[in-house]
């Protein structure tokens, strides 16, 4: 585990409309700056990883802490030890199907069964620029789709059917109003 003293950054709930927008690309030059959307990469990354464990998951994509920005993390490891920063992730060679509960940091309280791709291939840079490549299966790599889909503007609730997302409904809702609650008192305070 990571001995830093970087700070959490807040994590975006929904309904926040910014979870779904797309995340940019983030481009060759920034990467070789070490900077991108206003941020130094190491930076950032390092405190999405300290978000990520303080909030015990498995994976966050940069969307989830207000940074439009195509990167995601994801450690998938009993011990946190195996944490891998992905930016601009590619997902292909996508196969076979495997339907599992999901949650997500940025819906909290909210599970449900989501189907996925059982195995992939991902191919990403790193913060130092060089290209990785790994094949993923079950969960790391419906961890990787559903952090490749924050980048999308695409939350897990958005691939349920109708009669998963009925049953969510009432949940949704509070969580929907918590929302409306705190941009009230934050629109009072200005």
């Amino acid at each position: 585990m990571s001995t830093t003293t970087a700070e959490p950054l807040e994590i975006v709930l929904y309904p926040d409309p910014f979870l779904g927008k797309t995340a940019r690309a983030i481009k060759p030059d920034e990467l070789k700056e070490g900077k991108a959307g206003g941020w130094v990469l190491a930076d950032l990354i390092e405190r999405m990883k300290v978000t990520m464990y303080a909030a015990e998951g498995i994976g966050l994509a940069a969307p989830q802490v207000g940074v439009g920005l195509r990167i995601f993390l994801v450690d998938i490891s009993k011990d946190k030890s195996g944490c891998m920063a992905l930016i601009n992730p590619v997902l292909s060679k996508l196969e076979g199907t495997l339907t599992e509960e999901e949650g997500c940091l940025s819906i909290p309280g909210i599970r449900a069964k989501v189907k996925r791709f059982a195995s992939l291939h991902v191919a990403a840079t790193n913060l130092k620029g060089d290209q990785i490549e790994f094949d993923a299966a079950d969960l790391m790599a419906r961890v990787c789709q559903h952090e490749n889909d924050h980048l999308n503007g695409i939350l897990f609730i958005n691939k349920l059917g109708m009669a998963s997302r009925a049953m969510l409904r009432r949940s949704l809702g509070e969580l929907e109003e918590d929302y409306e609650l705190a941009q009230a008192k934050k629109n009072r305070k200005k």
